[in-house]
């Protein structure tokens, strides 16, 4: 069944929609911006970390060389022998945790081996008594003119060995106290031992590491991308390119090793999660604070609806009451003065004497109906003006005593006619704030009630009493009494509660529940305590002032 919603809820479900889309788009983006910045913090700190391992690994090496250097420049070059070298090497290796160079060699000013040496059990070719530049050629041979000529370090780009392996050369020239060159030390560190150590001290399983020369080429622990032959037959797994990674996805520092720098750069190995996931999840959440919203649309124009025909309801309900309490307004105030006029009739008659009895217990029975009808549409009266507002509560200084003779005195001939005799006990003097008429009618009522339920010749106790906090007044009579299952439903409008009294007196119920809302009007209680064929007490409450 399709409902048609009135304009202003599509409007508002539009605006809301509109307001949902604004927000989950900026919550959406300001994740996806915090995660991409942490995502960058992250790999920054690896790329840092790497730069830094390798930093170190290379000063290790340049330690160990320095070495070598001072030696020789302190015995001016006198010793330059192999044995002497091997010697020193031996007992620097002891204090550096670095792999031994994987060669060091002296060659002279003629570019002549010397010696040629490793401190791994590494073969090599015999390069003694042979030229560099069949090695290197005459444009590296060119380099190593200059390289002898200063006692500077010089580190060359990573190079591929004929062992199969990659090396790091790194020398320095040979002077004599003249400045004249005796020739020059070249050592090359195998890179792999270099590059482990990064790897040992980096996350390798979320991201690729990228080494650099300066000069542009790649290299790894197995090769050296640079042209040259290679001889390595092994392939090194993580090196970059295996991993097809675009070059916007590295981050790099730059390493400084003399006059060489290296560039590190690092990458994720796998792609971080995409825009198309987030925009997935973000639809998800805006599809679901949708179908909220329109949920809560829903339920607030049902409620709207529901709202309007109470308040219909209510309206219709009050106009029902307000002719409700109009009419008996009208039906007790018009109904009471015939009755009134009846009863002064019937009192009238009463002092004629009639030959018949029965005519005289006609008009004695006439007269209480009236009294008793007279009493009701007082009653009803009153609760018709209390519903309606009309009743005000007008509290001044009572005199409870009495107000309370004044009542008996109405009801003298009742009390007369039943033989009944009413004792007033009072350890109160003073007086009580509260409302005359009000007062006066609950007095009124539950005195009526005493003498209607009492059987002839009884004796109905009245007692005044206080409190720190409350006056006391209590009535109390010997008759028939109530079961609990009546009493606790005779304060109740939608309860029958008729009881006929010991000369059948008809009763309406009106009269407690009207002296009931006297007494809270007062701010206080009206309760009752009954029992069966034993009496009634009825107490009532009204607070004192401090």
């Amino acid at each position: 069944m399709s409902v048609k919603f009135p304009k202003k809820y599509y409007l508002v479900f539009t605006l809301l929609a509109l307001v949902t889309a604004l927000a989950v788009n900026w919550v959406t983006s300001n994740i996806a911006k915090q995660k991409e910045e942490t995502q960058y913090l992250q790999l920054d700190r690896a790329n840092k970390r790497a730069a830094f391992e390798l930093q170190s690994s290379l000063n290790t090496y340049a330690a160990l060389v320095s070495g070598i250097k001072a030696y020789i420049e302190i015995t001016d070059g006198e010793y330059l022998e192999e044995e002497d070298i091997k010697y020193l090497l031996d007992m620097q290796l002891r204090d550096l945790s670095i792999p031994p160079p994987f060669s060091i060699s002296y060659l002279d000013t003629n570019h002549i081996f010397q010696f040629d040496f490793t401190m791994k059990k590494t073969a090599l070719e015999n390069l003694e008594g042979t030229s560099l530049e069949k090695i290197i050629g005459k444009s590296g041979i060119s380099r190593m003119d200059t390289l002898m000529r200063s006692s500077k370090y010089y580190a060359s780009n990573p190079t591929n060995l004929i062992e199969g392996i990659v090396g790091l050369p790194l020398g320095f020239g040979i002077l004599d106290d003249n400045g004249v060159s005796k020739g020059y030390i070249t050592t090359v560190a195998e890179f792999a031992p270099i590059i482990d150590r990064v790897y040992k001290n980096v996350n390798k399983e979320d991201f690729v590491y990228r080494f650099q020369a300066g000069n542009g080429n790649y290299f790894d622990r197995a090769k050296s991308y640079n042209g040259q032959k290679c001889y390595a037959k092994t392939e090194d797994p993580e090196y970059f390119k295996n991993f097809n990674i675009p070059d916007e996805s590295y981050v790099s520092t730059t390493v400084n090793f003399y006059n060489k720098k290296f560039v590190v750069s690092t990458a994720y190995k796998r792609p971080q999660e995409n825009s198309m996931v987030m925009f997935i999840t973000s639809l998800i959440w805006y599809l679901a604070l949708l179908g909220f919203m329109l949920f809560l649309v829903i339920q607030f124009y049902v409620y709207e609806r529901k709202d309007k025909m109470i308040a219909a309801q209510n309206k219709r309900l009050s106009e029902v009451v307000a002719t409700k309490n109009k009419f008996f307004s009208i039906v007790a105030h018009d109904l009471r003065s015939p009755l009134s006029s009846v009863i002064n009739f019937l009192d009238v008659l009463k002092q004629e004497e009639f030959k018949s009895k029965q005519t005289a217990a006609i008009i004695d029975s006439l007269e209480d109906s009236s009294r008793n009808s007279i009493s009701l549409l007082d009653n009803l009266l009153k609760w018709s003006k209390l519903e309606t507002g009309q009743i005000k509560y007008e509290p001044i200084p009572l005199d409870i005593l009495a107000i309370t003779k004044d009542q008996i005195k109405v009801y003298s001939d009742n009390l007369k006619q039943k033989g009944i005799n009413v004792r007033l006990e009072s350890s109160f003097k003073g007086t009580v704030e509260g409302d005359k008429n009000m007062i006066a009618t609950v007095i009124r009522n539950l005195l009526s009630n005493a003498i209607k339920f009492s059987n002839d010749n009884d004796i109905i106790v009245i007692e005044f009493s206080k409190t720190a906090q409350d006056f006391i007044f209590t009535i109390e009579d010997n008759g028939i009494g109530m079961t609990d299952a009546f009493r606790k439903k005779i304060f109740s409008l939608t309860e029958t509660t008729v009881q006929k009294g010991t000369r059948n007196e008809k009763g309406s119920g009106l009269g407690l529940i009207l002296s009931n809302e006297f007494i809270k009007t007062h701010n206080g209680d009206l309760s009752i305590e009954s029992q069966e064929g034993k009496g009634t007490i009825v107490t009532f409450t009204l607070p004192l002032k401090s």
